[in-house]
């Protein structure tokens, strides 16, 4: 098939690891960049390989040349390049977060109603491509568990090096939504909702969330204004209920694991390459033996194929007219568990979410 013509807006750290999704042979190939800097479109273009330059991502979406565009820009600008791109006829992979609110999605959504055939996904997506999150999806899906009731979802950080800085825009939440809910969160619900499938329905959230602090005076996280760890409990249509934890930059080792329990098993697994068991362990008890492990041989995460995954995926998506393993309807879902986190922080109470 012919590859897909991208146009890249922004190009800042994460447009930098994600060069390898534009490199022959995967189907996808960068042709434009666009970047308020000059020099690191260039440091981009040069790179992947693109031929155009850009200093207004509005000019970039004329190019008649660019099939889809890839946004990597700060997410306040999420939404009005997405619509901005759907308007002017390109399919559409966006960095997380998606957007700022639940009601940007609408938008997008309402946006997109009028043009159907476009694709659009989200980065959030990245860790659908491992073989044990799809291994887990296709274990729940049989229903080998049996009534999946119970989701614990930890995964705690270590704090960033003295001297770590990072973009303003990063302590802002006017401009980036939140700190580790926004920069994390649509990550974490989007594995959720990809391994969980129809037992991912947020219903209801409770949740609390706490700034960064520093740990010495020497020690201080590059973002102190923004959310550094989060506690929520979600319950979701049919009674699963899933713990969801985030912490970084605290007094006590990382810790990275997932447990899923059922009434007739339960797995163990990390979404990410972090944590003490990267393999999918299944767990039964069989008989009158005592408890059953079995670890699982399918491939763990690594960084390598997680980076690109959603240009990969969205690409094929494009090529054989099929929708991306991400879609509108996910954002709206994890948005609204979003939504309901921070409203559910501020006042204190559980949060239901509408359909």
């Amino acid at each position: 098939m012919n590859p897909v013509s991208y146009g890249v807006i922004g190009a800042g750290v994460i447009a930098n690891y994600m060069v390898p999704a534009f490199t022959p042979g995967g189907g996808s190939v960068a042709v434009a960049v666009a970047d308020v800097n000059p020099e690191a479109a260039n440091k981009i273009a040069a790179a992947t390989g693109a031929g155009r330059i850009y200093a207004d991502y509005r000019d970039l979406l004329t190019d008649a040349d660019v099939d889809a565009v890839y946004i990597a820009t700060p997410p306040y600008l999420h939404r009005p390049i997405c619509l901005a791109a759907l308007d002017a006829g390109k399919h559409v992979c966006c960095e997380k977060p998606f957007a700022l609110t639940q009601a940007e999605v609408r938008e997008v959504i309402a946006a997109r109603a009028g043009k159907p055939h476009l694709k659009v996904t989200c980065n959030s997506s990245r860790f659908h491509c491992s073989g044990t999150a799809r291994r887990a999806r296709e274990i729940i899906g049989a229903g080998d568990l049996g009534e999946v009731y119970r989701v614990h979802f930890e995964h705690i950080t270590g704090a960033s090096k003295p001297g770590t800085t990072l973009p303003a825009w990063r302590n802002d939440p006017a401009r980036n939504g939140g700190g580790i809910s926004f920069d994390w969160g649509p990550y974490d619900l989007d594995w959720l909702s990809f391994v969980l499938g129809r037992l991912f329905r947020p219903r209801v959230v409770f949740g609390t969330l706490g700034n960064y602090f520093p740990l010495t005076e020497q020690r201080v996280p590059p973002c102190l204004d923004v959310d550094g760890r989060l506690c929520a409990e979600i319950i979701c249509d049919g009674g699963l209920t899933i713990h969801w934890e985030r912490r970084a930059a605290e007094h006590g080792p990382a810790r990275h694991g997932i447990e899923i329990r059922g009434r007739q098993g339960g797995l163990d697994l990390a979404f990410v390459p972090m944590g003490q068991k990267q393999q999918l362990h299944h767990y039964a008890y069989q008989g009158v033996e005592e408890l059953v492990e079995t670890v699982l041989p399918d491939e763990v995460p690594n960084w390598n194929d997680t980076m690109i995954h959603s240009i990969r995926d969205l690409t094929t998506a494009i090529q054989n007219g099929t929708e991306p393993c991400h879609t509108l309807e996910d954002d709206l879902r994890i948005h609204g568990v979003l939504d309901a986190l921070h409203t559910s922080a501020r006042e204190q109470r559980a949060v239901r979410l509408s359909d």
